[in-house]
């Protein structure tokens, strides 16, 4: 889009930067540095910034504090830049583009470039059609292109919102048969639109819309302050101030001829059509100047501009949608008095056990039920694994109508398999929510009789692309993975899961799916706005529909990782899986203890204490990459210490010895570091565990994480923020000298290091030890190793 934008607009300019970008300009001699002091000389004023405050303090405090802080930022009175209008004419207009991508994709974007919108916030015209374009019920788009096979995703509405023109877009995931019907998606795309159109603007779907915008806002969910204030900084630029809270959620004002007028820019005469496919590579006559994108572009056809302006479909394939009956009314709280502030376990069977928390915090209207279907055919072998990616893709597929209505009221469902089973999870206001649980679990039980031909081979089609796109994300992506197939229980390689995704037919999801819940255990959390009477009939919903046996106990997921031997490194090698990549990327990762109370407060305050120096001396002072990360983590309840630095500049081997001489330094700034320094950063940390939860989300997945892993340790932040203040220089030392330091008796550590395009690897043998990359056992193969 903004190669295509006319040349004398600034939208056309590179947005990113690079070398050539911040190389001085020759034909004026002017430098880059003088160009940024130009710029900051004429734009750093008062005049033009916004600020915000969020803070516990009264108003008149934060007020003398924005004053003390801020009230030297000169004010030269300039006024916001204005720009020359709309970036396309009709000679930039009705255009088809076709794109070749690097990942795995076929995608139909259709562009409508309109006027300003930014002051049509009260009345939100672009959002009323949005909504509309992008619904997902009976009579949408998106729902006769899946009926077709052309398309799995669908979204619509506003891509750009600047101050002299805005663009309203459509976009579409297709499947490789929709590749083959470009024009009649287009078809419907338009159908849909003139029906719009002749109907004209509904006061009761706005008036819907409003109720859900007007729950949505008074019920709000706090958001951490840090980003709270930088988010409402950045809407001050363009709400008025007794607006900039309410402005984003709610619709004021019903303006139909507003909503007209932004139809009126959905023509096919003022559109850029975009298709961009692999299919294309080697047909391509065009590149992109900045990225290098291979691309053609020609004139849309004049005919199907014509038939696109006029086209209608019959009501009975494209029309408006039903009324949202799942809308909550009813926001009655219920009482929690009594409770001690921990989940409780109401329910403990050979079936299943239930914890339920009553919300004694939020006072919010809402429920969260997360639960886990413990079954050990989802993650037995690639086959298994690859049926249990289909089939919640199909079963997210087949209640997606319903869903969709439900997350317009408000509500959520999810349904996914992981290494334990099967996790389905609702959440939203807590009114209407188990008729959600009821349709998500009747799906399951009903899969058989809904399962398609066409549906399995939609949602096998996307599921394999999704997999073959692993092979071109970002190397730290792939050093990841192959990290956790040397130290976790059970990992299979990117191409044993595309091959046995490949493989599955219809009849082997058939079989899964029949076998898949027969037997499991479930474990459910139920937390918020219910009596624990309501709690349990969540879990009655689970057992009248899927109606399971108790699993066999010796038949229980039970993964392990690799205790890997004390006083040994191990070094794992391999050539990116993309390859055009020229990033190399190192991750290097400490194998510590089982995580207790007391072991993960030690190691979380000794990660805190190696992030900022971390940063600072391999990303700042050395520039070895532009990622660098170090942090904690827990792997099947063994926690590691790791450290990943990617780049182009230097081979992964070089890499991890400056992460070792890092740590050399590391270990004699914290010798030195002064008691007061080592203090402060001890109440820092104290402080971070101690923060309350800001919303009833971020307190229910806490609970459900200790559910999850099976300790239940529910106020275990608590216990390891007291933990941590006993903690001296001395024991954070010993931590260090035991399992990080070079040659010590704990140490355990595996380096894994991928090799970019242009950086030749080592050939060492199998087993041996690893003389040129700094020491260290040699592994060859991922699949022999352990």
């Amino acid at each position: 889009m903004k190669g295509m934008a006319r040349a004398d607009h600034p939208f056309s300019k590179f947005g990113t930067g690079n070398s050539e970008t911040i190389k001085d300009d020759e034909d004026t001699g002017k430098t880059v540095r003088e160009a940024l002091l130009e710029f900051h000389a004429k734009y750093y004023s008062a005049s033009v910034m916004k600020c915000c405050l969020v803070g516990k303090e009264s108003i008149p405090e934060l007020e003398k504090m924005a004053t003390a802080s801020f009230s030297d930022i000169p004010n030269t009175d300039i006024t916001d830049p204005v720009f020359p209008g709309n970036p396309y004419t009709e000679k930039e207009l009705k255009k088809a583009v076709e794109v070749v991508p690097i990942k795995e994709a076929r995608s139909l974007d259709l562009s409508f470039p309109m006027g300003p919108i930014r002051d049509m916030y009260d009345s939100k015209p672009a959002t009323y059609i949005s909504h509309l374009i992008g619904h997902e019920s009976g009579g949408s788009i998106l729902q006769y292109l899946k009926s077709k096979n052309w398309a799995n995703e669908l979204w619509g509405g506003p891509s750009r919102n600047c101050s002299d023109w805005s663009s309203f877009q459509i976009g579409i995931e297709m499947t490789e048969e929709g590749l083959k019907h470009v024009d009649e998606i287009v078809d419907v795309c338009f159908g849909y639109i003139n029906m719009l159109k002749a109907e004209g603007p509904k006061e009761w779907i706005y008036e819907e819309n409003l109720t859900v915008q007007s729950n949505t806002f008074r019920f709000l969910s706090k958001s951490r302050p840090q980003g709270y204030a930088c988010s409402l900084a950045e809407k001050l630029q363009n709400y008025k101030p007794e607006d900039v809270l309410s402005g984003p959620y709610l619709t004021t004002k019903y303006e139909p001829e507003l909503i007209k007028e932004i139809m009126g820019y959905l023509r096919p005469d003022n559109m850029i059509m975009s298709v961009t496919a692999r299919e294309f590579k080697g047909k391509t006559k065009l590149t992109e100047k900045w990225y290098g994108t291979e691309y053609n572009e020609s004139p849309l056809d004049p005919a199907n501009i014509e038939r696109w302006s006029k086209i209608t479909f019959p009501s009975s394939d494209l029309h408006l949608p039903e009324k949202n009956d799942l809308i909550a009314t009813d926001f009655e709280l219920r009482d929690s008095s009594g409770f001690d502030g921990r989940p409780k376990l109401i329910v403990n069977s050979d079936l299943a056990r239930v914890w339920y928390k009553p919300d004694d915090k939020f006072s919010m209207p809402k429920l969260n039920v997360m639960a886990t279907l413990h079954t050990p055919h989802v993650y037995s072998d690639p086959d298994s694994y690859c049926c249990a990616q289909i089939w919640s893709g199909c079963l997210n597929e087949m209640t997606n109508e319903f869903a969709y209505m439900a997350s317009m009221a408000g509500l959520s469902s999810s349904v996914s398999c992981s290494r334990q089973g099967v996790e389905v999870s609702v959440s939203g206001f807590n009114h209407k929510l188990h008729v959600l649980m009821a349709k998500v679990l009747e799906t399951m039980k009903s899969f058989d009789g809904l399962l398609t031909d066409a549906l399995f081979n939609r949602i096998k089609e996307k599921t394999v692309k999704q997999m073959k796109n692993f092979y071109y994300s970002q190397p730290y992506s792939h050093a990841g993975q192959a990290t956790d197939i040397i130290l976790g229980p059970v990992r299979f390689q990117a191409h044993e899961r595309v091959e046995a995704m490949v493989g599955v037919e219809i009849d082997d999801l058939r079989v899964f799916a029949a076998k898949v819940l027969k037997r499991t255990n479930v474990e459910m959390l139920v937390h918020g706005n219910a009596t624990e009477e309501e709690a349990k009939r969540f879990l009655d919903v689970i057992v009248s529909s899927v109606n399971p046996k108790p699993l066999y106990p010796s038949t229980a997921p039970n993964f392990r990782v690799a205790r890997l031997p004390r006083g040994v490194d191990y070094v794992y090698r391999f050539k990116c899986y993309n390859d055009q990549e020229a990033n190399s990327c190192c991750q290097d990762i400490f194998q510590l203890e089982t995580d207790t109370v007391a072991s993960a407060a030690s190691s979380y305050f000794l990660a805190h204490l190696i992030n900022e120096p971390c940063f600072d001396i391999l990303r700042t002072k050395e520039t070895l990459g532009y990622i660098v990360f170090s942090g904690r983590k827990s792997c099947e309840q063994i926690l590691n210490i790791h450290f990943i630095v990617q780049g182009d500049a230097n081979p992964p081997d070089y890499l991890s010895s400056r992460i070792e001489a890092f740590l050399v330094t590391f270990r004699s700034k914290l010798e030195e570091m002064p008691d007061k320094e080592f203090l402060e950063n001890r109440e820092a940390v104290m402080e971070k565990l101690l923060e309350k939860d800001k919303n009833l989300s971020e307190e229910s997945y806490r609970y459900f994480s200790q559910i999850q892993k099976g300790l239940y340790v529910f106020d275990k932040a608590k216990k390891m923020a007291e933990a941590v203040e006993n903690l001296s220089k001395a024991d954070v030392l010993d931590l260090f000298d035991n399992y990080l330091a070079k040659g010590a008796p704990c140490r355990s550590k595996v380096s894994t290091r991928v090799f970019g395009k242009d950086v030749a690897m080592p050939i060492v043998e199998e087993g041996s030890e690893d003389e040129e990359g700094g020491g260290g056992v040699v592994i060859k193969e991922l699949s022999e190793f352990k």
